[in-house]
C-alpha cells in the first residue's frame, strides 16, 4: 500500500508544511506523491537503539525526563536517519526549484517520523512510551550530545556538529521508556501556560 493512501503519513506531511488544519489539496497531493517516490528510491533508513536499566546523569536534570521515565523498567536511547542522499537532493532543489524543495523537505521529515514509528512498533518492547526528543517540553537541545556519547552513531553514518545539528539533516534521536504506556498530553507540558497551539485549539503533536 502506498503511503499516499495512509492518512497518518499524509497528515504528517501537511503538518510539516505548516497547515493549521488538514485540508487535502489535489495539486499538493500530486507533488507530495512525486517527492515520496523520489524519497523511497534515495532513502537509506537506519535505526539503532541501546537499552539502559540505570539513569544516565543528564536524565536526572530535568523534570520532563523524570516524568517520562517514572515507573519505567528501563529505557532506550535511539537514533534514526534517512541518510545523506536525501540531504543532497534537498540541497539541489534549493538551488533550482524552491517550491519542490519545501515539499520535498516536508515529505522527508514525515517519512523519517513515519518509518521510525513503524520500526518501533515492529521491533521494540511493549508497553513503551512515545519517542521523546531533546528540545521537547523545555528540555535542552544540547542533550543530543549526551545521547551521542552512549550510542554508536557512526554505525549508521551520523555525526553531530558543535551547533548540536545532526548530519545528515534528516536524522532524529530520542528516549523511549519501557514498561509503561505514556501518551503525549498538553497537561504534562512545561509550556502549557504559554502555548500558541493551545491558543489555536490545536496540539503540537497531533496531525489531525
Amino acid at each position: 500500500m502506498s503511503l499516499m493512501n495512509t492518512s497518518k503519513f499524509i497528515n504528517l506531511v501537511y503538518s510539516y508544511l505548516g497547515y493549521k488544519h488538514i485540508i487535502r489539496n489535489d495539486e499538493i497531493d500530486l507533488k507530495i506523491n512525486d517527492c515520496l517516490k523520489e524519497i523511497e528510491k534515495l532513502q537509506q533508513f537506519k535505526y539503532i537503539y541501546t537499552e539502559f536499566d540505570y539513569k544516565l546523569d543528564f536524565l536526572n536534570n530535568n523534570e520532563a525526563y523524570k516524568k517520562l521515565l517514572d515507573k519505567t523498567e528501563s529505557y532506550y536511547l535511539c537514533l534514526t536517519t534517512l541518510g545523506k542522499r536525501i540531504d543532497d537532493r534537498c540541497q539541489y532543489y534549493s538551488k533550482f526549484d524552491l517550491e519542490k524543495m519545501v515539499i520535498f523537505d516536508a515529505t522527508s521529515n514525515a517519512y523519517l517520523e513515519y518509518m521510525a514509528d513503524e520500526f518501533e512498533e515492529a521491533n521494540l518492547k511493549k508497553p513503551r512510551t512515545y519517542r521523546f526528543c531533546p528540545g521537547y517540553q523545555g528540555t535542552d537541545i544540547k542533550d543530543i550530545k549526551e545521547i551521542f556519547k552512549y550510542i554508536d552513531h557512526k554505525k549508521i553514518g551520523v555525526e553531530i556538529l558543535d551547533s548540536n545539528l545532526m548530519v545528515p539533516l534528516k536524522t532524529m534521536c530520542g528516549i523511549i521508556g519501557i514498561g509503561k504506556t505514556n501518551k503525549k498530553e498538553c497537561g504534562a507540558c512545561n509550556f502549557k501556560g504559554n502555548c500558541k497551539y493551545i491558543k489555536e485549539k490545536r496540539k503540537c503533536y497531533s496531525t489531525t
